[in-house]
């Protein structure tokens, strides 16, 4: 399955499309990729507010779990796709850390 045919519902993955947007403009020109970025508030703010979105899924996603075992009307399918929903946020989240670990390590390692 592409990864452009699964739904952009996913407040993190629109939120890293538009990463993608301004990384391919700059690729164009150098210079414009700096003003696109700090359009967008830097890298700092972009990582911030997914990691928000993804605390926000998983709060939704508890949330509807209480809300079905206490019978407030919510489908067993409506929490498991909240669920879903919030695993692969917390997935992809978890992934972006570990690349940028691995790049800060990596900037270590480098002898000036």
């Amino acid at each position: 399955m592409a990864i452009d045919k699964i739904p952009t519902s996913i407040p993190t993955l629109r939120s890293l499309q538009s990463y993608e947007q301004i990384q391919n403009a700059g690729e164009s020109n150098k210079s414009s990729q700096v003003g696109d970025a700090q359009k967008a508030g830097g890298f700092a703010n972009v990582l911030g507010d997914a990691l928000k979105e993804v605390d926000s899924l998983q709060k939704d996603a508890d949330n509807k779990i209480e809300g079905m075992i206490l019978g407030k009307g919510v489908k067993t399918h409506e929490a498991m796709i909240a669920l879903e929903k919030a695993d692969v946020a917390f997935k992809l989240m978890n992934n972006i850390r570990m690349r940028i670990t691995r790049a800060y390590e990596e900037v270590m390692r480098t002898q000036i």
